[in-house]
């Protein structure tokens, strides 16, 4: 992921997403520990700006958390604790007032997801807080060919590219090959079936955004997977994304607490 600064909400926290959050931490004691599901920087910039001082981050990339960084709009003192969620996880019992998650659970095998939000539980203060974006997928996927009709018609540029790579390659029905998204995969059915010229450069341009040699777990129908998402947590709430959004009935943002 060489060019994140090109990357756009949904694809990464909206000032929608950002305000659900500040408005459930806000009661949170500032001395207390915070954590964040990887190096998202709106994440780091919220919670100092919020005037929290023990931030920790959960990363297992370290040239990536440096790459994030340098989008940030603070600089500030950090807690790295480096490896794999679920390695890591397991040795924060108790630890967090709240964690912050975006659009994780698409770097989490299908068969490992209800561990994974075990842990995150486990990882949480009594009352602790977990907001997180997900992908759900609860509505059927888009058939390829109504895409490459509507953008044959749209305007080249980096909004909507960002909506190609959104709608083209997370909610297609590309997704029904394999349940995944397999970027390598998807590009090279692309490259082999379009022939329109201008969505040919919006596959190029995406490129820039969704890389090629890429896998995430997302495709799989929420009915399958909503059963073991969260269930040691209270929901709080939940709201759909905004109505411009490429995600828009498929993406939802969650919070829950420990009891």
């Amino acid at each position: 992921m060489r060019n994140w600064d090109l990357v756009l909400p949904p694809s990464r926290p909206s000032a929608l997403q950002l305000n659900r959050i500040r408005s459930r931490i806000q009661e949170i004691d500032r001395s207390a520990s915070v954590a964040i599901l990887g190096s998202t920087p709106e994440f780091r910039d919220l919670l100092f700006q919020c005037g929290f001082h023990e931030i920790y981050l959960l990363e297992r990339n370290l040239d990536f958390l440096a790459a994030m960084s340098a989008l940030r709009a603070y600089t500030n003192k950090e807690h790295v604790i480096e490896g794999d969620w679920l390695v890591t996880l397991p040795k924060l019992s108790g630890r967090f007032a709240a964690i912050l998650s975006d659009l994780t659970s698409g770097n989490i095998p299908y068969e490992h997801r209800s561990l994974f939000y075990e842990l995150i539980a486990g990882a949480l203060l009594k009352g602790g807080l977990f907001c997180d974006k997900v992908l759900t997928h609860p509505i059927p996927h888009i058939p390829l060919p109504f895409l490459i009709d509507k953008y044959a018609e749209l305007p080249l540029n980096l909004l909507y590219a960002n909506h190609f790579s959104c709608e083209v390659l997370f909610c297609s029905d590309l997704l029904d090959i394999k349940e995944i998204v397999d970027s390598s995969q998807f590009y090279s059915i692309l490259e082999d079936n379009v022939t329109h010229e201008r969505v040919r450069a919006f596959i190029e341009y995406a490129k820039k955004i969704t890389p090629l040699g890429c896998v995430w777990w997302y495709g799989r129908k929420w009915n399958d997977l909503q059963a073991g998402y969260c269930k040691q947590l209270i929901e709080l709430g939940s709201a759909d994304d905004e109505t411009g959004s490429p995600y828009y009935g498929r993406l939802r943002f969650f919070e829950f607490a420990r009891d």
